[in-house]
């Protein structure tokens, strides 16, 4: 989707032309970013059957319940065990869409961002938020304000794939709550 492609770009930009030695006591980084690709959403519409009720007219609630009733594929479940076994930081759960970062009609602002305090003891619950999290995100491809905003460009909802782009919240603990270093659009 856009926003991985995005940040791919910027870790190799950053990569080849940041001289940490121009800015000293400054670190600049692109956090450790796991993406799901649009063929994960794939599978996941397919798997589940949710296409056709996907575009019809239904509520925002509806939609998200149908998506979090659903399944995801079992090809990236361990993976995401895994990964929500070593990570217990803050997350920052991203939609990023084909259509998302596009030029002439961008679609910023019109997809899901789940933020996840991933605090809980238990990896069984934070597994469980996550994955409802990115489901969440799936099904913010068809809200109503995505299908509005899409009905005004030249695409069509059936078309847009869904990528989800999960990062740790780059911050500092301070007493029982977490703060950003900083955050901007």
């Amino acid at each position: 989707g856009g926003k991985a492609r995005g940040l791919a770009f910027m870790d190799r930009i950053h990569a080849g032309y940041f001289d940490p030695a121009k800015y000293p006591g400054v670190t600049v980084a692109i956090p450790r970013t796991l993406v799901l690709g649009t063929d994960v959403f794939d599978d996941f519409m397919r798997e589940n059957d949710l296409l056709p009720q996907a575009v019809g007219s239904h509520s925002d609630s509806h939609m998200a319940n149908l998506f979090i009733k659903a399944s995801l594929p079992g090809k990236i479940v361990g993976d995401l065990r895994d990964f929500i076994r070593n990570v217990k930081v803050p997350l920052a759960v991203r939609s990023s869409s084909l259509l998302e970062d596009s030029l002439y009609q961008p679609f910023a602002g019109i997809y899901a961002t789940k933020m996840l305090p991933n605090d809980q003891v238990s990896d069984d619950i934070r597994f469980l938020n996550l994955v409802n999290a990115i489901k969440f995100v799936y099904a913010s491809t068809f809200f109503r304000q995505a299908k509005s905003y899409i009905g005004s460009t030249p695409h069509r909802v059936e078309d847009e794939k869904m990528a989800v782009v999960i990062q740790p919240v780059v911050g500092q603990a301070h007493a029982e709550c977490f703060y950003p270093d900083f955050s901007g659009v």
